[in-house]
């Protein structure tokens, strides 16, 4: 067997977990990162569980001080508002490219979008509420046809979820921001769709400036 193979495969089975952890609250922001724990609970060595931490490093999930060690990030406003304002940007671009090749399948898909936000939301399943925002947002940028919105949306996805999760008065906002994009999307309105988005960034910051 290919020793390295092996120990990439071992890196990135420990990224995987240990994001989920992260993201399921099992690390808490600001929280050490024992590393001898949690490469006992993995099962796997401190080679491997390092390359990890700094991929979850180079995603800003985690941070890394001298003589100290790792550390899950703490949540800041700040931030949250720049990658949505980052991600409003991105968003535009993607609803753009999407209107141009609309058909039928993508205008479904969004119906059932619509469909899926409105009874998560009505049963206040939050869960299940930031799970969709996260595939609808990849669905926009996946089928924008520019892969390095691709590359980008899928570090920022990870980082806004972590957000979300926190501040969930989010959820109450966004439900009529998706609703106003998608109908957009489906009226083939760019400048209507474009003007959401820019509102809903605004009223997020407004809201959580309160």
């Amino acid at each position: 067997m290919d020793i390295r193979i092996e120990q990439k495969s071992l890196s990135n089975q420990a990224y995987n977990k240990i994001k989920m952890l992260i993201l399921n609250e099992g690390l808490k922001p600001g929280e050490k990162i024992i590393q001898e724990k949690v490469a006992e609970q993995l099962g796997i060595s401190r080679i491997p569980l390092i390359q990890a931490l700094h991929i979850l490093q180079n995603e800003r999930l985690i941070e890394y001080y001298p003589r100290k060690g790792f550390f899950v990030r703490k949540i800041f406003i700040k931030e949250f508002f720049d990658l949505l304002e980052v991600r409003g940007s991105m968003e535009s671009l993607a609803v753009e490219r999407i209107i141009e090749k609309l058909d039928e399948a993508i205008m479904q898909k969004m119906i059932n979008f619509k469909n899926d936000f409105i009874s998560a939301f009505e049963r206040n399943d939050v869960k299940k509420y930031l799970e969709l925002d996260k595939q609808f947002h990849y669905y926009l940028i996946e089928n924008a046809g520019n892969s390095y919105l691709t590359d980008i949306n899928n570090t920022f996805n990870i980082q806004l979820l972590i957000y979300t999760k926190e501040f969930k008065t989010y959820i109450s906002i966004s439900i009529e921001h998706h609703k106003k994009i998608i109908d957009s999307i489906i009226e083939r309105d760019v400048g209507k769709a474009s003007n959401t988005i820019i509102e809903h960034v605004e009223k997020v910051k407004k809201r959580f400036k309160k």
